[in-house]
């Protein structure tokens, strides 16, 4: 009558066979999502991150670029993939704190679908004019913006609605109640061209645009959107410095899961990327203009939140309207 209970027992002791397990053991991903075409600096950057991890730490994680919708794409898929720390994707800011705001039925929440891990990089920007312009500081430009008649503005371009430069150029305009006309363009390039020859007078677009001709003569770099002035040209303030109290985006790019991914996965994962992030190695790989951007899964969750609120507001204070 004993032999039942004891059999039970004695099965109880025995290791659960494999089929019967759920948790995935750790061991780095073998694909990452890159939902931007190759050569992009967000490509760019997360192939930093492999070549290094794969380095100091093992991983040998296959990039899959999936482009499209901004980043959506990707991001699209990498929620749908399986939750057990197999797949981890690249995902820039704009597709996690702009297009949400921007699309009528936006495709995913950033809350609900993607487990933050780390950040990667981030990328600054000069505000910046052409040359032929009257003035040396941004404070002149505030001024002159506001002598200007009505008819004939200050002129900033961006290389379209609801992107970084377009946003940050309206968020300084109105932070510091001055005048400016934006003129979208299809492409950086374009845009750039009619900066270069005075047809429009003001840019906060990349840095790789932007330096070559500040360093050539032809724009005048007012300040710089970094947390410290930047080495190439430490005379040039930071806007924090020019502009106290106002808030503007900086492009940057971090690592995620699928939300359903175990904490002790994305921890492990956390770790050892954020060691990669933090190696001499990573930074001196990084594209020209990107700096790391170490923040571990609280603190990336915590900027995609703060700064998808505020870049909401502004949005929605500059009347664009979802497609």
């Amino acid at each position: 009558m004993r032999r039942r209970p004891l059999l039970l027992t004695a099965l109880a002791t025995l290791p659960c066979p494999a089929f019967a397990q759920t948790a995935r053991a750790w061991a780095p991903p073998t694909r990452m999502i890159i939902g931007y075409g190759a050569g992009n600096i967000t490509d760019q950057v997360a192939r930093v991150l492999l070549d290094v991890i794969g380095q100091r730490h093992g991983w040998r994680t296959a990039a899959e670029n999936l482009p499209g919708a901004g980043g959506m794409l990707g991001a699209n898929n990498l929620i749908r993939a399986p939750a057990d720390g197999s797949v981890c994707g690249v995902v820039a800011a704009a597709a996690l704190t702009i297009l949400p705001h921007i699309q009528r039925n936006p495709r995913f929440d950033p809350f609900p679908d993607l487990q933050a891990v780390t950040g990667l990089a981030i990328s600054s920007s000069f505000l910046a004019v052409n040359a032929a312009l009257p003035v040396r500081s941004l404070a002149d430009l505030v001024a002159y913006a506001r002598s200007r008649p009505a008819d004939s503005p200050v002129f900033y371009y961006s290389p379209g609605n609801a992107t970084v430069p377009h946003l940050n150029l309206e968020a300084l305009s109105r932070g510091l109640d001055f005048p400016m006309q934006h003129v979208p363009y299809r492409t950086s390039a374009a845009g750039n061209t009619d900066l270069l020859a005075n047809r429009v007078q003001v840019t906060m677009d990349s840095f790789s645009i932007t330096l070559p001709h500040i360093q050539s003569g032809v724009l005048r770099p007012l300040a710089f959107n970094g947390t410290e002035r930047h080495p190439l040209l430490p005379e040039v303030p930071t806007m924090a410095e020019a502009a106290p109290g106002i808030q503007l985006m900086n492009a940057w790019m971090a690592v995620f899961f699928p939300k359903a991914t175990p904490a002790t996965t994305v921890d492990r994962a956390a770790a050892d990327i954020l060691d990669a992030v933090r190696s001499p190695a990573f930074a001196e790989k990084l594209p020209i203009g990107t700096s790391p951007f170490a923040l571990g899964p609280a603190e990336l969750a915590d900027r995609v939140r703060s700064e998808g609120a505020r870049i909401g507001r502004l949005i929605a204070d500059i009347g664009l309207t979802p497609d």
